[in-house]
């Protein structure tokens, strides 16, 4: 075994749940599923994270369940390097400029004081 340091250590992850967009919202809420339509919030996340700048020191990652779920939600979790991680559930379209704010507030400062 052999011990690396990648770098998304220096800020942290964001752990999305596959779960919730791939068979938990089209099953329970297809009216949700259609206005999500293709849209995946990893997948946007990642691109925000590039467009800032931010990714590498920053990851977005999908997830299995993290068995916290909600009607119409997705779980997300974010994961500092160090210090107190945020589990919460949100409308991936609605609140996902929300989501990234909290992100950069959680991970990107924190990466910057660091």
């Amino acid at each position: 075994m052999q011990k690396v340091s990648p770098k998304w250590a220096r800020g942290g992850l964001v752990l999305v749940c596959e779960r919730c967009f791939k068979e938990r919202i089209p099953e329970e809420d297809p009216e949700v599923a259609e206005r999500i339509g293709d849209f995946h919030l990893r997948n946007w996340l990642k691109e925000r994270l590039k467009q800032d700048g931010h990714w590498g020191a920053i990851r977005a990652v999908s997830t299995s369940c993290l068995d916290v779920c909600a009607r119409e939600r997705v779980t997300v979790c974010i994961e500092p390097r160090d210090g107190e991680r945020s589990v919460m559930v949100l409308d991936p379209i609605a609140e996902r400029e929300e989501l990234y704010k909290a992100i950069v507030k959680m991970l990107v400062d924190r990466e910057v004081k660091a």
